[in-house]
């Protein structure tokens, strides 16, 4: 029985033994990590040995203090188990056999450290490098101890099969292996079980059914790799017995896999890098085996190895073009995931990696000139904003407005829209009567602020001795800087505001996004990482500090709730090793993982049972700003990995580098709550529609409510049924 010690000392070790087959594949899945097991025990001693090494490297991790999560990944188990795997169909099982493989196994998880150390500061990855030493230094030395046999079992392989599963399977093996397939398809699978040192074509067809188990993309990838290989064999009229030698063919394969959809974001760039790949790979693997036949030894995995390395270090040191291809930063271990967590993060959650840029000033202004403006904003100039103060009717001046004072914004506030350095300062420019413009000094009195990371901003055309700061001063967001003024170029009063890659006034244009804010039209609406757009009005979001407490979950806190039918259910938030903050469920093994940002709350992603009442949480919860706003809009797309139709998911699964039909839109709206005597709650009613086709197939809708710091209540409703979650 396992104690709970155990389970301390060794938390998620199954899961750390599972995920240690997957990662021969990059990827995290049980299915397919069951399929694997089940097919290394075709040849038995192999099995074992494979198994053995992957208890003993993850056992030696946890003990020496390895990086946890890493252990549960399976980093540590998949270059031990392809060493042992290798190791066993080499070798006869006996004493001896066992002690050198606890070695050679602690040996492979000790150059999988050394290489961690070596190549991820690169941000590069160190592959099956450690299985190369390790099973390399094994075949070179077991030729001087005596007490290893090399072992039969390959010529036994239908024996074992017959132990397996009697004459049905051996039946099943014969009739697939009769087929008239063309020999592009056989090779494909016989390199595919060649991966597990088993090169026959009923392994490469159970393994190949793992892997569209996993993921569609990776196995149209596989074959799109090796298929290119076959050709380019052909074309160049090199021998098919490289192919067909050992079945090396699999470098293709999951190089393929690689920089096509697991290190680089599917697309038609991973696709065509792919297809560029093999060439090379082809010289390699044929350099390779004939430098290492003199030695006796396999090229294995060296190619492999070589090219994903190689391109992801040259893809790492591009200075433009960074999306063709993208490369995966935050890894979903799913081709498929890492696209579309791309497609809305990179927009959704664009400003976490970016310094949090604010409005210039306070209330609601309006954008009379926006990028690639009318009179000014051309050229390289031409990513900039103008804003006025607006009343309600959209009017800027009061009276004829023929008089400075008479705009609105004369003599607002100026603020800063990050914290920085005033690095240039201009202050004694007179402001124009209204109509007249000062060409000569063009920006008029102006203020550029460093905010680091080769990032400046400029405000110009402020009012002349209304400056604040002084050349030098560090300010903090949102310090008033100056009043908004009419010098310069400037026929009537504004503010004009644009970002740089310099400190110098008038300087180039930079596109770049605010972190946050609002636009008010016939609607109110919330921008995340986002840019004005001309006569939108806009805003600061402001925080509300009850609302702002509700959705500040705590580390340890549990949030406990009745349902409908007077069941009790618990969500405890926690962390994991990488200090990202997730709601956990343990009665469903299910988790929500959530960021927060000072006027916004928001999930990233959702592990675990769909049917939870977690995973409910998580897309009625989406995306919640912390101010009250009511009648506020917020829109927002999902992962298409959470579209319920599996079907339809699969079919978008392989056509989605290319063209996407589906869409998971969220909306959420801040209604206008009821007056009550005291607390006045906080509503938010959130609709999630499944569309496909333009056409909506299902809609979930939830409404969330926040009440003295807390979220009191969350209502589903859903295929025609209703519960409320009343917290406790």
């Amino acid at each position: 029985m396992i104690t709970e010690k155990s389970r301390l000392m060794f938390p998620q070790f199954g899961q750390g033994i599972l995920n240690s087959y997957t990662q021969i594949f990059f990827a995290k899945n049980k299915w397919m990590a069951l399929l694997l097991i089940g097919v290394s025990f075709v040849d038995l001693n192999a099995g074992l040995s494979g198994l053995l090494a992957v208890l003993i490297a993850n056992t030696a991790a946890y003990l020496i203090g390895l990086n946890r999560e890493h252990i549960i990944n399976g980093f540590y188990g998949f270059n031990p188990l392809l060493v042992g795997l290798g190791y066993g169909i080499s070798f006869q099982p006996g004493v001896s056999f066992y002690i050198i493989l606890i070695f050679i196994t602690l040996l492979t998880l000790f150059s999988s450290i050394l290489l961690a150390g070596l190549l991820n500061k690169y941000g590069l990855p160190y592959l099956s490098l450690p299985f190369l030493i390790g099973f390399w230094i094994i075949m070179l030395t077991s030729r001087s101890i005596g007490q290893l046999e090399l072992s039969e079992g390959g010529i036994y392989f239908l024996n074992e099969l017959y132990l397996l599963g009697g004459f049905t399977l051996l039946d099943l093996h014969d009739w697939f292996d009769q087929l008239l397939w063309p020999e592009v398809f056989k090779l494909y699978f016989r390199s595919l079980g060649a991966l597990f040192f088993q090169p026959y074509l009923f392994i490469g067809i159970i393994i190949a059914l793992g892997l569209l188990i996993w993921s569609r993309l990776a196995l149209m990838l596989s074959f799109l790799g090796f298929a290119c290989a076959y050709l380019f064999y052909l074309v160049v009229g090199a021998s098919l017995n490289e192919l067909s030698y050992s079945y090396i063919g699999f470098n293709f394969i999951l190089t393929s896999i690689a920089i096509g959809g697991f290190f680089v974001i599917p697309s038609v760039y991973s696709f065509l890098w792919v297809i560029i790949s093999i060439p090379l790979l082809a010289f390699l693997q044929i350099t390779a085996s004939s430098l290492l036949a003199p030695l006796q030894l396999s090229v294995l995995s060296l190619p492999f190895n070589f090219v994903v390395i190689s391109f992801l270090f040259v893809f790492r040191f591009r200075e433009r073009y960074f999306d063709k291809p993208a490369l995966v930063y935050f890894q979903q271990f799913q081709p498929e995931k890492n696209l579309y967590s791309t497609l809305i993060n990179n927009r959704r959650l664009a400003h976490l990696e970016r310094i949090p840029m604010k409005l210039p000033f306070w209330g609601f202004w309006k954008v009379t000139q926006a990028f690639d403006g009318k009179h000014t904003h051309k050229d390289a100039w031409r990513f900039a904003w103008d804003f006025e103060f607006a009343d309600e009717n959209g009017k800027t001046y009061k009276n004829e407005g023929l008089l400075p004072t008479d705009y609105y914004c004369f003599g607002k506030p100026v603020l800063a829209p990050a914290s920085g350095y005033v690095m240039e300062i201009i202050g004694e420019v007179d402001d124009n009567a209204i109509g007249d413009m000062n060409l000569r000094q063009n920006w008029g009195n102006s203020i550029v602020i460093n905010h680091g990371e080769g990032l400046f901003s400029q405000l110009s055309h402020l009012q002349k001795g209304s400056l604040l700061v002084h050349k030098g001063q560090y300010v903090e967001q949102g310090t008033q800087l100056a009043n908004c003024g009419n010098s310069g170029r400037s026929p009537y009063p504004h503010l004009h505001f644009q970002f740089q890659t310099s400190s110098e006034i008038g300087a180039h244009t930079l596109s770049y996004p605010f972190a946050a804010y609002l636009s008010k039209n016939e609607e109110l609406h919330f921008h995340s990482s986002d840019q004005p757009k001309l006569n939108d009005l806009v805003c600061n979001q402001l925080v509300d500090d009850s609302l702002n407490r509700a959705l500040h979950f705590i580390p340890g806190q549990t949030l406990k709730f009745e349902v409908s039918d007077h069941e009790l259910i618990n969500w405890e938030v926690k962390t994991d090793i990488f200090n990202q903050s997730y709601l956990a469920c343990d009665q469903t093994k299910s988790k929500a993982w959530f960021g927060r940002k000072d006027d916004l709350f928001y999930f990233t992603r959702f592990e675990g049972n769909k049917k939870s009442l977690l995973y409910d949480f998580y897309l009625g919860a989406y995306q919640l700003v912390t101010g009250n706003n009511p009648g506020l809009t917020i829109q927002e797309q999902f992962s298409l990995s959470e579209f319920p139709s599996v079907a339809l998911r699969i079919l978008q699964d392989v056509i989605a580098p290319f063209y996407r039909f589906l869409t998971i839109h969220f909306k959420a709206t801040q209604l206008k709550a009821k007056q009550s005597i005291g607390n006045t709650p906080i509503l938010f009613n959130t609709q999630i529609s499944f569309i496909a086709f333009n056409k909506t197939l299902s809609e979930r809708s939830y409404q969330i409510a926040f009440e003295a710091g807390e979220m009191k209540r969350f209502e589903i409703k859903k295929e025609n049924q209703q519960l409320i979650l009343n917290r406790v």
